[in-house]
């Protein structure tokens, strides 16, 4: 790895910059130039409170391989923040619901698959998987697919994951 600073990408920064520097940034990462890329986003319910995310090499591929899709659904983890639950027709990074049904059925699996980068990401021991929130981007999508990952309410940190479809 090199020298480079690392730094948050933020609401700010992507306003400012655009999506180019993630998109270095996690081109850098994949070659094995840079850490892993963190983004700070809000928290809706402890404005004081910022809530730092990052995406497992599965999605980081994505963004490396096709941006424009990725973008969007960065643009609404970073834009828009966490938020609770979902009431419909609002983007952002929700709690999965009872109503989410095949993300639910699919986190298993994604927690297994992923095990070691959200013990890493996270902070957490292996045991510590059972206390982790389930979570969902939501973006402008009508297909059903949604990004999900893992929040970590104690150090508020989330990993997203890989898509999964209602």
């Amino acid at each position: 790895m090199n020298g480079a600073k690392e730094y948050f990408y933020t609401e700010l920064f992507y306003r400012d910059g655009g999506i180019s520097p993630f998109l270095n940034h996690v081109a850098e990462y994949l070659r094995g130039e840079r850490r892993i890329p963190v983004s700070k986003t809000v928290n809706a319910f402890d404005v004081d409170k910022e809530i730092s995310f990052t995406f497992t090499d599965v999605l980081l591929e994505r963004f490396a391989n096709d941006p424009k899709p990725m973008s969007k659904i960065y643009e609404a983890a970073l834009k828009y923040g966490f938020r609770g639950y979902s009431t419909g027709e609002k983007n952002g990074v929700f709690l999965l619901r009872k109503q989410d049904s095949g993300l639910i059925k699919a986190m298993p699996k994604l927690k297994e698959r992923h095990e070691e980068e959200i013990i890493q990401d996270l902070d957490i021991e292996g045991e510590g998987l059972d206390a982790l929130r389930d979570v969902k981007i939501v973006w402008h999508n009508p297909n059903g697919e949604r990004v999900v990952g893992a929040y970590n309410t104690e150090n508020d940190r989330m990993i997203f994951l890989d898509f999964a479809h209602y």
